[in-house]
C-alpha cells in the first residue's frame, strides 16, 4: 500500500524526534504496491510497479528547487539455485528547479520481480528527471541495466566479487547516483550444510556519510554458516562456526555481533549493531539439559533494534540499530528455536543459524530496516525480507522467494520529493 503524506514537520519513529533546519516544510513518500494489486484471496504477486502522479501546489516556493530522492527495489533471495542475498535498490539523488518540473510529474515505484530467485525487479523513477534501478536477485549475475557507469565508477566492482550474484543496483540520472550494497556469498545450497547470505542494503540518504553506496550482507563461507543483513553503514557479518548461532544485524552506528563458544545445550546468538538513535537488539540464546520440558524455560529470544528515523523536508536521518541474531537447536528428545530481530530504521536483521546437518531448524531470520537488508539462514530456515529498498537475505535450502506468503523478498522501491510551499 502506498503511504503519501505532506507534512509540515518531523516524522520520527520509535522515540526519535527532531528537525533540520532548511527552506523546504513538505515532504512527500511514495512506498509499496498498490492496494489493488493485492485485495485478492488468491493473489500470488503484487505487479510490476506502482504507478502515482505529483502534483505541483499551486502555491509552491518558486525559489526553492525540489529535492528528489529515488530507490530501486531490493533483489530477492537466490532460493535453492544460488543461494546468495538480494542486491539493495540504487539510489539516484536530485535538486531540481521549480521551473523545470511540469504540472505533473508520473513517480513508479519499482516492486521485486514476482516470486523470482534470478531475476530483478522494475525501477523507480520520477518523471524523466532520475531513476534508480533494482538490486539484483541473489541467483542473477548479471550487470545492472542502464548506464554501469552512472556512478562515476571506470567500471563495476561488483562484476567481479561473487561471480557478480545478488549486485545492487544503480542510479541513473541523478546529481548524486550511488550503488546499493551486494547481496552475500553462499558457500554452498543443500539441504545437509547449505549456507545463506545476508541481504545488501540500499544507499544512505544523509549527507553527514556522504550519500554513499550500500554495503555488502554477510557472507556464508563454509557448512551452516549465515551471514547477517547490512545496514546503510555497515556490512553484515556472519557466524564463527556450526556451535555459534546466528549474528545479529548491522546497525546504523556499529557492527552486528556475534558469539564463538557453545554445543547442542548451550547456545548464544549475536546482538545487533549500535543504532544512531538506539540500541541494537538482543541476542538469543538457549540453555538446557535432554527434554523439552527443560529446554523450554532457558530459551531467551532475539530483539528487534531499537532507535528511529527523522523524515524532514530538508534531511533524512535513519538511526535504528540492528536486529538481534537467532537460533535454533536439538539434542535428545528435545527441539527449541528463538527467531531472530528485525532491523530499525536502516539497519541490517539479524541471521538464524540451526545446529545439526538436518531439517532441525524450521526458524525465521529477521527483516532488514527501511533501506536495510534481511538477515541469511542456514539450511531449512527462513530468511529474512529486505526493507524498502534493501536486498533479502538467503537460505542455505528450502527458501524460495513467495510474495504471497512473505518468504525472502527483497523490498519494494522507495520515492521521496521534498519542496517549500508558502
Amino acid at each position: 500500500m502506498t503511504r503519501t503524506s505532506s507534512i509540515l514537520l518531523t516524522s520520527g519513529g520509535g522515540s526519535t524526534t527532531g528537525t533540520i533546519s532548511g527552506p523546504r516544510n513538505k515532504i512527500d513518500v511514495y512506498c509499496g504496491p498498490h492496494n489493488d494489486d493485492v485485495v485478492s484471496s488468491s493473489w500470488s504477486d503484487w505487479g510490476t510497479s506502482a504507478n502515482y502522479t505529483w502534483t505541483k501546489p499551486s502555491n509552491i516556493n518558486a525559489d526553492v528547487p525540489l529535492r528528489v530522492y529515488v530507490w530501486g527495489p531490493g533483489g530477492n533471495a537466490g532460493g535453492n539455485s544460488e543461494s546468495y542475498g538480494g542486491g539493495g535498490g540504487g539510489y539516484a539523488y536530485k535538486e531540481i528547479a521549480v521551473a523545470s518540473v511540469n504540472n505533473t510529474e508520473a513517480i513508479t515505484v519499482g516492486m521485486p520481480s514476482t516470486n523470482q530467485n534470478n531475476s530483478r525487479g522494475a525501477a523507480s523513477s520520477f518523471g524523466n528527471h532520475c531513476s534508480a534501478n533494482s538490486g539484483n536477485d541473489g541467483a542473477n549475475p548479471n550487470n545492472p541495466s542502464g548506464n554501469p557507469n552512472s556512478t562515476g565508477e571506470n567500471s563495476n566492482p561488483q562484476s567481479s566479487w561473487y561471480s557478480g550474484y545478488g549486485q545492487g543496483g544503480i542510479g541513473v540520472g541523478g546529481d548524486i547516483n550511488r550503488r546499493g550494497g551486494q547481496g552475500g556469498y553462499s558457500h554452498s545450497c543443500n539441504p545437509g550444510s547449505g549456507s545463506g547470505g545476508g541481504g545488501g542494503s540500499a544507499p544512505a540518504p544523509q549527507t553527514t556519510l556522504g550519500h554513499h553506496d550500500g554495503y555488502t550482507g554477510g557472507s556464508g563461507y563454509s557448512s551452516y554458516q549465515c551471514g547477517a543483513g547490512a545496514s546503510i553503514a555497515f556490512p553484515g557479518t556472519v557466524n564463527y562456526d556450526t556451535w555459534s548461532g546466528g549474528n545479529g544485524g548491522a546497525g546504523t552506528a556499529g557492527w552486528g555481533a556475534g558469539d564463538r563458544w557453545g554445543d547442542e545445550t548451550r547456545r548464544s546468538a549475536g546482538h545487533g549493531g549500535a543504532g544512531l538513535f538506539g540500541a541494537g537488539g538482543r541476542g538469543a540464546s538457549i540453555r538446557g539439559y535432554s527434554s523439552n520440558d527443560q529446554a523450554r524455560p532457558n530459551l531467551m529470544p532475539a530483539g528487534d533494534g531499537k532507535g528511529g528515523a527523522i523524515w524532514d523536508p530538508n534531511g533524512i536521518i535513519l538511526g535504528g540499530g540492528g536486529g538481534g541474531g537467532g537460533l535454533t537447536t536439538t539434542w535428545s528428545s528435545a527441539r527449541t528455536h528463538a527467531p531472530a530481530g528485525n532491523g530499525g530504521p536502516g539497519a541490517g536483521g539479524g541471521s538464524v543459524q540451526g545446529y545439526g546437518s538436518s531439517n532441525n531448524g524450521e526458524c525465521v531470520a529477521g527483516n532488514g530496516g527501511v533501506l536495510g537488508g534481511g538477515g541469511g539462514a542456514n539450511q531449512y530456515n527462513m530468511s529474512g525480507c529486505g526493507g524498502a529498498a534493501g536486498g533479502a537475505g538467503s537460505s542455505g535450502w528450502e527458501g524460495e522467494p513467495r510474495a504471497r506468503w512473505g518468504w525472502c523478498m527483497g523490498g519494494t522501491g522507495l520515492v521521496v520529493v521534498t519542496y517549500a510551499v508558502t
